[in-house]
């Protein structure tokens, strides 16, 4: 990632300073030889843990739609009428589409490129919202799968809102280090996503699975995933230290920022910690401000209006 300058006068700055890099860094090292001078490629890279994880036995019961709705799915693909919330949807899944798609020569950046990390400066921003319903949008919108991941497992992430903090999830597959048995994904009521839970976890195993070791986990679990996208929802950058991690294996991040509540320098602050990732972008949530110039200004397209 491109190192920011010390003095920032202005947060549009720093945000077009961060999202101005290109989505996977430049490859560095002399220009390749000639074909008949060049060496055998080199194996490609081993993956952390064993990448192969085995078919589920027994197909796991599915997440219902209401379920999902309670825990904050907004989406909807048989909507009558193409709201704003819809159309900004599409908009935020339209940018990250474009940096899932592969560049020459790039073919070992594949797992990072399929990781989207979806965080915020501090809680309550909206980012567990942001997260579910940009996976939703991009499960049925696509033919590639999409797995949601929580990372955060807080009192009121996903996991918790769902009711499956007792189930086998990420912090199982951090502790464990065993790939090779079946995934404990959950299906949902919407085609082609699934949902991995936060994992139960005592205070000791909690941290004993620290940072880094989440990190290999999620680094893994892409390797034994390749078709699938992994949207991770993580705790805030200023919470913790595990959005600094993740950072590291995801190909972009999404900093969900709260319009006229989150300062400036806790924005600033938290892309500091996740710049090394190769692509940053901010998502304004809650904003409450539209003029004639603003993107959804004019009403939902397609809504019957009455005289």
């Amino acid at each position: 990632m491109t190192t920011g300058s010390v003095n920032r006068a202005h947060l549009v700055e720093r945000a077009l300073e961060a999202m101005g890099a290109s989505p996977l860094p430049a490859p560095l090292g002399p220009p390749a030889p000639p074909a008949a001078e060049r060496q055998p490629a080199e194996p490609a890279e081993r993956p952390v843990y064993a990448p192969a994880a085995r078919p589920l036995a027994e197909p796991r019961p599915a997440i219902p739609m209401a379920a999902l709705r309670e825990a904050g799915l907004a989406f909807t693909v048989e909507a009558k009428a193409r709201s704003k919330f819809m159309e900004e949807l599409a908009l935020v899944q339209h940018q990250l589409f474009r940096a899932l798609e592969p560049a020459v020569g790039e073919a070992r950046a594949a797992a990072r490129r399929q990781i989207i990390m979806v965080t915020s400066a501090r809680r309550g921003e909206g980012k567990s919202f942001t997260s579910l319903n940009i996976a939703a949008s991009m499960a049925s919108t696509t033919a590639r799968p999409v797995l949601l991941v929580d990372v955060d497992g807080g009192a009121s992430s996903l996991t918790a809102r769902l009711g499956l903090t007792a189930e086998r999830g990420l912090m199982t597959l951090a502790r464990e280090k065993d790939f090779s048995r079946e995934l404990p994904l959950r299906p949902t009521a919407i085609e082609r996503l699934s949902f991995l839970p936060h994992g139960s976890a005592t205070v000791a195993e909690a941290r004993a699975a620290n940072s880094d070791t989440l990190a290999l986990a999620i680094r893994s679990l892409a390797s034994a995933l390749p078709r699938h996208v992994l949207v991770l929802d993580t705790p805030p950058a200023l919470a913790t230290s595990d959005a600094q991690s993740l950072a590291a294996v995801a190909g972009q991040v999404v900093m969900v920022v709260q319009a006229e509540s989150t300062q400036r320098d806790e924005v600033e602050a938290a892309l500091d910690l996740v710049d090394n990732c190769p692509l940053l972008q901010l998502l304004l949530n809650r904003t409450r401000l539209t003029t004639n110039d603003s993107f959804g200004a004019h009403g939902d397209y397609g809504a019957t209006e009455h005289a």
